[in-house]
């Protein structure tokens, strides 16, 4: 499944921050709530894969985009279909679901007991809703625009109070198809058509954090030692001091780190001070074995990190 750019940063900088920053257990937080989120869409992926649709359907997933006030818009999943467009904003949140609608207000209380206000994933839905009628009213196409929260965490209670919400458990997905197919009758609309339009304004959005770089710990660090532990280099090797891991590609993944984090471009100088060698002949001689492209003439010489760096192998 797509994943967003700041997955990828969050992932590569929970590995990378130093442990005594001032936003490292933020940082954590931040990082185990996005892997809940992404299992939660997982868990909805295999729903509907297991769904039989009536008609013609796409499903876009993680649909992100600028609305034209430069405002952006998240989506887990957008069921396009001949009858109706479905919004579905996937939740993994633990606990029981409280809900004020008065005042829009939406809680948890945690098996602990600790009452927490969450962002209403009601108002973040109906926002997207009036996006996406707006979109296909400006585009002359005629489709109702719906949504529904789902949450994906089998153990939440939803309180007597979300009784009349848009909100279900996951399990409850088919039936709730099977009742706007009931309420909805097929249009004429090109569903190729819309989803080119949609891609169209589709974009990847940029990490919603940035960490300066001297706020991060450099090395080629061990993987098997759970990031702990820098790995040095020797004879084309880079071995880990603790546990003794030897792994020629463990470079890949430090490179791509740096790419998130820092910059898609390292030159010589950057490269060693990064993962710690010392020889800038060395340095020289492991960036010609990565077949990184080079640019620029004499001192003004980099290199260009591609994006599919971890894809590589010496």
């Amino acid at each position: 499944m797509h994943k967003s750019e700041n997955y990828y940063y969050m992932e590569a900088l929970v590995s990378r921050l130093l442990a005594d920053d001032v936003d490292f257990i933020k940082v954590q937080e931040k990082y185990y709530r996005i892997l809940a989120g992404i299992s939660g869409e997982e868990k909805l992926h295999r729903v509907l894969a297991d769904y039989h649709f009536k008609d013609d359907a796409t499903i876009l997933y993680n649909f992100e985009c600028v609305n034209e006030k430069g405002f952006s818009h998240e989506i887990d999943a957008i069921v396009l279909t001949t009858r109706f467009l479905l919004i579905i904003e996937v939740k993994q949140i633990s606990g029981t679901l409280f809900y004020k609608p008065l005042f829009h207000e939406f809680a948890r209380l945690t098996e602990e007991g600790v009452l927490e206000n969450f962002p209403n994933p009601f108002d973040q839905a109906f926002r997207h809703q009036l996006f996406l009628s707006h979109q296909l009213s400006k585009w002359s196409i005629q489709l109702p625009v719906l949504y529904i929260v789902v949450n994906a965490n089998i153990r939440t209670k939803l309180d007597q109070s979300l009784n009349n919400s848009p909100i279900i458990h996951l399990s409850g997905m088919p039936l709730f198809l099977e009742k706007l197919y009931a309420n909805h009758h097929e249009t004429s609309v090109d569903l190729e058509h819309l989803k080119n339009k949609l891609k169209s304004l589709s974009c990847r959005l940029p990490p919603k954090m940035k960490v300066e770089s001297h706020r991060l710990r450099k090395g080629v660090l061990c993987v098997k030692c759970q990031f702990q532990n820098v790995m040095y280099y020797h004879f084309g090797l880079w071995i880990c001091s603790q546990c003794g891991e030897k792994n020629k590609d463990a470079i890949y993944l430090a490179l791509h780190q740096y790419r998130i984090l820092i910059n898609d471009r390292i030159t010589n100088r950057e490269l060693r001070d990064f993962v710690g060698i010392e020889s800038k002949a060395v340095a020289s001689k492991l960036l010609k074995r990565l077949k990184l492209k080079q640019l620029g003439s004499g001192r003004g010489v980099y290199y260009l990190i591609p994006d599919d760096i971890l894809e590589r192998r010496i």
